[in-house]
């Protein structure tokens, strides 16, 4: 009963809606990016020995030009492979994601695909999306969570699939040991998406057996952990995610790619 209650409350902060902003793909205009620029950050990390969850594969990489940041990273793992962009202001404010789901094992050509916009440059936050069946749904999320954002406030970080997006957030927070900061975040990891206040803290540095050296230690949500470089770049997280060449024996084999990623045209 609980659990059934707490799934029609998330559902209700999805408020369908008969149109979104149309704003296009983001240009230099509003502060977006149309060259992609020069490297920022990126990583290859992969499960190691003790993570729960086995044969998940990230790469991903944070470009800054001039006119803001792109980030675009690609997670594959047996139960589903997610493609993401997200494009952020000079500031590393994010103003619009992407997300591409596919299915390991899929005979359609596209995967079964399920991809989702997500426009943050109007200070809400509208969702459209296309399933696998084709059929598009067009929503407005509703801010959840027990804190509440001050009147106005717009969105500050995003968690996706992955690890690798933080590093934006990190980059842009800048915390120093003890620090702990609050944002206004979209997470669009699961089927649905939720917004709401959480925090981002750093931790005591750590010196990390398997990787040899000592790393910044974040926590967000108060109860997940990443570990990042001294250029605040995730490199792995508490779990057992690692960088791929710390890692004994061979990476799993690569998941069908369904065609390359379309943000700009998809859904």
């Amino acid at each position: 009963m609980a659990i059934a209650a707490l799934v029609g409350a998330c559902h209700r902060r999805h408020i369908p809606v008969d149109a979104v902003p149309e704003l296009g793909y983001p240009t230099c205009s509003d502060g977006g990016v149309e060259d992609l620029g020069v490297p920022l950050a990126w990583g290859h990390i992969r499960s190691g020995p003790i993570s729960s969850e086995r044969d998940v594969v990230e790469r991903f990489d944070l470009r800054r030009s001039l006119c803001g940041y792109t980030y675009r990273g690609r997670q594959e793992w047996p139960r589903a492979t997610s493609d993401v962009e997200v494009r952020f202001d000079f500031e590393l404010r994010p103003l619009w994601a992407w997300k591409r789901m596919t299915v390991p094992g899929s005979k359609r050509s596209d995967g079964h695909a399920d991809i989702r916009r997500y426009e943050l440059r109007t200070g809400e936050v509208f969702i459209k999306r296309r399933d696998a069946a084709g059929q598009t749904t067009l929503e407005r999320l509703l801010q959840g969570g027990r804190r509440r954002a001050p009147a106005g406030a717009r969105v500050g970080a995003v968690i996706g699939p992955g690890r690798g997006v933080l590093t934006a957030w990190l980059h842009r927070a800048r915390l120093p040991v003890g620090g702990k900061t609050f944002d206004l975040v979209l997470d669009f990891r699961s089927a649905v998406e939720s917004l709401e206040i959480a925090s981002l803290e750093r931790s005591e540095d750590r010196l990390e057996p398997s990787l040899g050296r000592t790393v910044r230690v974040y926590t967000f949500y108060g109860q997940e952990t990443v570990f990042a470089d001294d250029e605040d770049t995730v490199v792995g997280d508490l779990a057992g995610m690692r960088p791929s060449d710390s890692l004994p024996g061979p990476e799993p084999p690569p998941m069908p790619m369904y065609g390359d990623p379309d943000p700009e045209h998809t859904p």
